[in-house]
Parts: C-alpha cells; sequence; structure tokens
C-alpha cells in the first residue's frame, strides 16, 4: 500500500501586493523590483524601522503564498494579520492626507523609506504598487506612485546646516559609510551619513563617546524631528571646571549647594 498524503489547508491571504500599469506583464518585472516592493510592504506591515530593527520579528513577518499565473499580483499572509491591516491603513492615510493633516511622529519616520523603496520600485517598473485586502470588497489599503516619496518629501523636509550632541555607538558600512548617534531625547538611534573614509576613521576612534557633530541635517518641519544627517565634521565637547561652575553659583547666593554632600559628583552625573 502506498503512504497515505497528508492533505495540509492552505492558509487565507490577508492582503495582496499589486504590481498595476498598461500592457504590464509579470514576466517583464525584474525579480529585484519585486524583492524590493515586498521588503518594502513587509515593514510597513510590521511597523519595523530597518535603521532599528536588523531583522523582522518572527511573529510578525509576512509570506509569499501565491502568485497567480498570468498576473502580477502576489497573495500575502500575516502572523499578526490584525497589526499589519492597522499598520498598512496608516500608509493610506499618510498618501492621502494634506501637510497639515500628516503625521509627523514615528509612524511618519517609519514609513517614509519604504514608500520611498515603492515610489523607485513604481519608476522602475512603469507602474503603481498597491495593497489591497483579501476580502469580498478587495479594499485598497494603498497605492504607491511613482512621484509619491517626492510629493510627500517636498511637503514636509526641511534641510538646513547644524550641530547635533550624541554619543557614536557604531561607525561602518557595507554599502556606504554611516554612523549610528544616539542623541539625547530621542527614542531611535539617528543612523547619520559620514562624509569621507578618513572622517568615518576618525569617528570609529571615538565609540561610546560624546560627540558635537557638525553638518546637513534634513528636518520635518512641524516637529523639528531629524529625519536625514550628514556628518562633515565633529569634535569632542570639553566640560568645564565643575569645581569652578559651584563656586560661581555659590557666590551668586545659591546656597543650596552647601545641602548637596557631593556636588562636584552631583553635576557630573547631571552631564551624564
Amino acid at each position: 500500500m502506498g503512504k497515505k498524503q497528508t492533505v495540509v489547508d492552505k492558509p487565507t491571504p490577508t492582503f495582496e501586493v499589486r504590481f498595476v500599469g498598461p500592457d504590464l506583464l509579470p514576466e517583464t518585472i525584474p525579480l529585484r523590483a519585486v524583492s524590493d516592493a515586498l521588503a518594502a510592504v513587509q515593514d510597513l506591515a510590521c511597523g519595523r524601522d530597518s535603521f532599528e530593527e536588523q531583522h523582522v520579528p518572527p511573529e510578525k513577518s509576512i509570506g509569499l503564498i501565491d502568485v497567480r499565473r498570468g498576473s502580477a499580483v502576489f497573495s500575502c499572509v500575516s502572523r499578526s494579520p490584525d497589526e499589519a491591516v492597522t499598520n498598512l491603513a496608516r500608509v493610506g492615510r499618510i498618501l492621502s492626507a494634506t501637510d497639515q493633516e500628516r503625521p509627523n511622529g514615528d509612524s511618519l519616520i517609519t514609513a517614509l523609506r519604504p514608500i520611498q523603496s515603492l515610489s523607485d520600485v513604481a519608476r522602475s517598473v512603469g507602474c503603481r504598487v498597491e495593497v489591497t485586502l483579501v476580502d469580498r470588497h478587495k479594499q485598497s489599503l494603498f497605492a504607491v506612485e511613482q512621484d509619491d516619496y517626492r510629493r510627500i518629501s517636498s511637503c514636509i523636509f526641511m534641510r538646513g546646516e547644524t550641530t547635533i550632541e550624541g554619543t557614536v555607538e557604531r561607525v561602518g558600512g557595507a554599502t556606504g559609510l554611516k554612523c549610528l548617534l544616539r542623541v539625547p531625547g530621542r527614542r531611535r538611534i539617528l543612523y547619520c551619513n559620514v562624509r569621507g573614509r578618513e572622517l568615518a576613521q576618525r569617528l570609529g576612534q571615538h565609540l561610546y563617546e560624546k560627540i558635537a557633530a557638525t553638518g546637513m541635517a534634513v528636518w520635518i518641519h512641524r516637529s523639528w524631528r531629524v529625519h536625514e544627517f550628514t556628518i562633515n565634521d565633529f569634535t569632542q565637547p570639553r566640560l568645564g571646571d565643575s569645581s569652578e561652575s559651584i563656586a560661581e553659583l555659590r557666590s551668586a547666593g545659591l546656597d543650596a549647594w552647601d545641602q548637596i554632600d557631593d556636588p562636584e559628583r552631583y553635576v557630573r552625573e547631571l552631564r551624564s
């Protein structure tokens, strides 16, 4: 007798990623474009910042379960479907919002790079990329056209030179020179571009030390959140003599310092 085959139920798709364009043939879409688009949708679905998290958490991953022959429709299933649909719907609101309505916090920053990737894919293939719920209504969650990233970025970004103080966490990069700065008051690490290998080598000599980096910044204008920063140079802040500062405060009449057992240690802790 032959072995009994076990029938495994096919999972129900959560959403579809569609490449939509005139006379578009699936076989003409480069595999790299498909890979980039699906990776961007994966990040949007799980709310991952690729700079903050190196890998997608397994419990939030999406899988490709069906590619219909003769189409450019890719059916995907999410292990956290409710969260994925909520995050993807938020992208639709970001794309359709006016400048005043658009959120400017972490959700916008997290979505910008995947939207940029999808715009690049749409431009290279000559199509738009749609993400649609798999239900009887075929509800569209969002669609990215080739100019969408440029449209959004032209409304929300401001550029200028500035100085940012932070702690050097890591320097290097396989595809481009990067410096990771831990900036006070910022929840996410700031991934900075570095102008030149010699500067990157200098930065690498100051790992886990505080620096004052000067360069060109890109801000989200309503929140003044730094989106991108290119380091052109840096210095290390010099702290003054704490005993002299305390003496000046005492002479100014601030005798509350006399109630602190170790004022110099207290000042050092405030600065750390």
